[in-house]
């Protein structure tokens, strides 16, 4: 199989961490927003709680919007929707009214979820499966760069102009996606004017269900997409109010986790054409436990947040780049229909995130949590493995 289209680098890592940018870059203000509006911590939390469950599903309708409208035109509604979302939620913060901001976060997701969706159908459109996989290698090294470059910006961002200014990043964000997006190739070939109906829709998402392999890798993915969301939800309260480390501080120690990933990312894209898919993700799973057991031991010894949070998820992330390129494409190996497929993936994938989180807010935090959820996350990772071999 021959590449159809050459996608454009930058705008595909700007897509793919569109929504991993807009989830996190605010959580370093997460304590003052507590403070801001007087309500407790896990209160707080229902930003990102909500921004999850827009995160998730919206990835089931943006499916069938693809396959209507176009890829391209897609794109351009939920970036658009992303803009006019964090403009939102920047208005909580002046009248001072916290449900705005959660429905405007809900509404940020809706918009920004477009980029991981688009990002799989684009690349699994144009490019043979072990080209789709390296491509994607190389992709997540967005989530290495731009979330942990996010939440440093926004820790500074937090200390020097309030956190509002973090939402008046995003919009900015949103408004170079826009510029970058038009270089896209659009690669629907016909428009399918049945796709919005709901006997289609019904029929087209059964088959994907059906897909064991398709469900069981996206559970994979799902898996390591809550360490990081588990991450973001958890660490800033015992980094910062146990810990004792500064908003700027934090941000500025997220850049660690990207390190890992980013040499886990580019060590990946080389290793993906020598070794096979099981290798691949049975190697990354082996490193995520080794980073599990150091944040347990570090913990265990009352290390500092240094120690006990931000080195060992530098190494669980260098695991986690390997399981997601090689997972995502395991799923995608037997799907025709790439953009209900690829719409499934997502929705699995950022639905077993959300469903993790909003049972997190359940639980009350101390920091020996973080390390029981992820040794519970290997543990699952191994069995959805297992089932999608």
């Amino acid at each position: 199989m021959e590449i159809k289209h050459k996608l454009p680098l930058v705008t595909m890592l700007l897509l793919i961490s569109f929504a991993s940018v807009n989830a996190v870059m605010f959580t370093p203000a997460l304590p003052d927003i507590a403070n801001y509006f007087a309500i407790s911590h896990d209160k707080a939390q229902l930003t990102i709680s909500w921004y999850l469950i827009g995160y998730a599903s919206g990835q089931l309708i943006y499916g069938p919007l693809a396959n209507r409208f176009g890829r391209k035109p897609t794109i351009y509604g939920g970036v658009i929707l992303q803009i006019i979302s964090s403009l939102i939620c920047a208005a909580s913060g002046f009248i001072h009214w916290y449900p705005l901001l959660v429905i405007g976060r809900l509404l940020l997701a809706f918009g920004s979820g477009v980029g991981l969706k688009m990002t799989f159908t684009l690349v699994n459109e144009c490019y043979p499966p072990k080209a789709a996989a390296k491509m994607i290698s190389f992709l997540i090294l967005a989530f290495a760069i731009t979330p942990g470059l996010s939440a440093a910006l926004g820790g500074i961002l937090n200390q020097s102009f309030g956190w509002i200014s973090c939402f008046y990043a995003g919009a900015a964000y949103g408004l170079v996606l826009l510029a970058f997006a038009y270089r896209l190739p659009e690669t629907l070939a016909q428009l399918d004017f049945d796709a919005l109906k709901w006997p289609h829709l019904i029929e087209s998402y059964g088959v994907q269900f059906k897909n064991q392999r398709l469900v069981a890798g996206a559970l994979m993915m799902g898996t390591s997409t809550c360490f990081v969301y588990t991450f973001a939800a958890i660490a800033p309260f015992v980094a910062i109010n146990m810990l004792g480390m500064a908003s700027a501080e934090y941000g500025i120690a997220n850049i660690l986790p990207a390190v890992g990933l980013a040499v886990g990312t580019l060590t990946s894209a080389r290793l993906t054409e020598r070794f096979d898919f099981n290798a691949m993700i049975i190697g990354g799973l082996a490193i995520a436990a080794i980073g599990v057991f150091l944040m347990f031991t570090a913990t265990w010894l009352h290390g500092d947040a240094i120690h006990s949070i931000f080195i060992p998820m530098m190494i669980i992330y260098l695991g986690l780049s390997a399981i997601l390129a090689n997972a995502s494409t395991i799923a995608m190996s037997d799907v025709e229909d790439k953009s209900h497929g690829a719409a499934v993936m997502s929705f699995i994938n950022m639905g077993t995130a959300t469903v993790v989180v909003l049972a997190i807010g359940w639980l009350h935090v101390t920091t020996i949590l973080m390390p029981i959820l992820f040794l519970a996350y290997c543990a699952a990772m191994a069995v959805f493995y297992w089932m999608a071999k």
